[in-house]
């Protein structure tokens, strides 16, 4: 058996429907309603104001979805003159659509006398007041619709757009990051290499890690705390090899989870910062403090570095590159504090992980 065909109606088609079936038969049929129970003193609907609301609403819809089409598209050109010509031609359309309209139900004979005589009656008027006001409002409901509709698509789109923008940003972000982030370690392991220190092979296990990490894990829009974390212990590790017991280097890690998610290599530029920019050129002397802490849906980052006399320490690009991160994966959901007296640099990175 061939597939079944399958038609979707996207959300505004459904939005679209259910404002031409209120609008124009629904409304007809409440106005009776109301009508007759303080008028008449009578609850409910007589057959032949039925028949009036389905008639003349199928009539209308016709009409005002012709025009609703036609705004449409003026709406698209985005020229306001576009627009007054299409209202201006669809108020010639409509009297001679009216006139044609009443002159077909006056013959359709499987329609009760009353509604036939009442067009015919009604083709002949050559007043238009009530008609026209009445056309008028329906005419004002519709455009109404075109222009919620079309701004909802505009803003739509315009949010596709922002996300795909935002998407390619942080791309370019990783992507800078990445080669960043081997260059400085390649270098760490070939100054060990000409030494021929016995670190080396074990600094080399540790960058496998990483990069396998980074290789399956960078991509990702979110990645677990916990393997982050785990991340950033191996790049601590092989700073600390490098590194041996001339520098302090100490990291904590406190209350994380396996629930919890981050964006991948979001808080390593922060550690490779204090080590690249902060304590590179020390000796003898120096620290690197790390603390990664977990409460609640709080997460909280404390990098602190010893500043070496002979280096002024400054943001490096992984750094900068970060803070747009941040910007856009957490605009308004991150506190991000820097403090550096010369001597001691200090970052402490809040993010609210909601």
């Amino acid at each position: 058996m061939p597939p079944a065909i399958t038609f979707k109606l996207s959300k505004y088609a459904k939005i679209e429907i259910i404002f031409f079936l209120v609008y124009f038969y629904g409304i007809s049929l409440l106005s009776s309603f109301e009508y007759n129970f303080w008028e008449n003193q009578y609850t409910g609907i007589s057959i032949q104001e039925v028949e009036f609301s389905l008639v003349y609403g199928t009539f209308n819809i016709i009409a005002f979805l012709l025009f609703y089409r036609a705004l449409q598209y003026s709406l698209k050109k985005d020229k306001f003159w576009a627009f007054l010509v299409t209202i201006v031609l669809f108020l010639v359309f409509h009297f001679f659509y009216k006139k044609a309209t009443y002159v077909l139900i006056s013959n359709l004979e499987f329609l009760s006398d009353k509604i036939r005589n009442d067009a015919l009656k009604w083709y002949h008027l050559k007043r238009l007041g009530f008609t026209l006001s009445y056309m008028i409002g329906q005419l004002c409901g519709v455009s109404f619709l075109a222009y919620f509709i079309h701004s909802a698509k505009q803003n739509e789109q315009l949010k596709t757009l922002k996300e795909q923008q935002l998407i390619s940003e942080l791309t370019y972000l990783k992507a800078q990051l990445q080669p960043h982030f081997f260059f400085n370690t390649l270098n760490n392991i070939y100054s060990l290499a000409l030494k021929q220190d016995k670190a080396t092979a074990p600094l080399v296990a540790k960058l496998a890690e990483m990069m396998r990490y980074i290789l399956y894990k960078a991509d990702e829009k979110w990645v677990s705390l916990k393997d982050e974390t785990e991340f950033i212990k191996n790049y601590v590790e092989v700073e600390h090899i490098r590194y041996r017991s001339t520098i302090s280097i100490s990291f904590d890690r406190q209350g994380i989870d396996d629930e919890s998610k981050i964006s991948p290599l979001l808080l390593l530029p922060f550690i490779e910062n204090a080590f690249k920019h902060g304590i590179q050129e020390e000796e003898k002397e120096g620290f690197v403090n790390i603390v990664i802490c977990k409460t609640g849906e709080e997460l909280i980052l404390e990098v602190k570095n010893s500043i070496a006399k002979t280096n002024q320490h400054t943001d490096g690009i992984g750094l900068v590159n970060v803070k747009k991160r941040l910007a856009i994966l957490y605009p308004k959901n991150h506190k991000l504090e820097i403090q550096n007296d010369g001597k001691i640099y200090q970052v402490s990175l809040t993010l609210e992980m909601k």
